[in-house]
């Protein structure tokens, strides 16, 4: 799962990479920092593509009438039948009613250094690229949120999840983020994009491209620091 992304670039680091202006409260989130539902992360939108905006970990359908605050969106829950294209199955997960609108015009991207994922055995491993180059790009939707009982709106996202590369499987942990590479985040970014172009960028991120290693279970202790994401024996991968 994607439900504790991992900041340690500072906001000037992710503006330079990604060559964005920053956006409203986006000093707010500190570095280093475990971001987790209901923290502010670090987001691109569709509808300002050229901003780096802080926005709350927690998606909620404008339709709803409760706050849901999804953090995770699973991609591979609809079947694919013999006669069925990937298309046409993940086409069956974002025609339902409170997805169908945010995968049309309110994609995004989260940035991230990495995530943390926690195996059955309750042990935390901390999931990188290989090739160091950060912060690299997370999927997601977002939408916008009225609270009827206050009046007050808020926008939230979430994560896209697929099945899990070879790497995380051996973990005993069975679904990953979905990463958005560099070369393909102005596809899926741009709300004017064919589906049919945007939807086949929703796949497993192949591992030969990360690596990653155990981490003590102090990092949740409320008093992060970078020794705390620092690794505790050998890294799952050589190099």
């Amino acid at each position: 799962m994607s439900e504790n992304l991992v900041i340690v670039s500072s906001v000037e680091q992710a503006r330079q990479r990604y060559r964005l202006k920053a956006g409203p409260q986006c000093q707010a989130i500190k570095s280093p920092s475990i971001v987790s539902g209901g923290d502010l992360a670090w987001v691109v939108a569709s509808r300002e593509r050229d901003t780096l905006h802080a926005m709350r970990f927690g998606f909620t359908p404008h339709r709803s009438e409760t706050r849901i605050d999804m953090l995770n969106l699973r991609t591979d829950t609809v079947s694919r039948y013999d006669d069925d294209s990937e298309y046409d199955r993940l086409m069956g997960v974002f025609m339902k009613p409170d997805f169908s609108e945010p995968i049309h015009a309110f994609r995004c991207v989260v940035l991230v250094d990495a995530f943390l994922v926690t195996t059955p055995e309750n042990v935390h491993y901390l999931i990188h690229m290989k090739n160091k180059e950060r912060p690299f790009a997370l999927a997601g939707i977002y939408d916008h949120w009225k609270n009827p009982d206050t009046g007050k709106s808020s926008w939230g996202f979430t994560i896209l999840t697929a099945a899990a590369n070879p790497m995380i499987r051996r973990l005993g942990v069975n679904l990953m983020p979905v990463i958005v590479a560099p070369k393909n985040l102005a596809t899926w970014l741009d709300p004017a994009m064919d589906r049919r172009k945007y939807l086949p960028l929703i796949h497993t991120f192949p591992d030969d491209l990360m690596n990653g290693y155990r981490v003590s279970g102090q990092v949740f202790s409320g008093s992060l620091n970078t020794k705390l994401l620092q690794p505790v024996g050998s890294k799952l991968k050589p190099g």
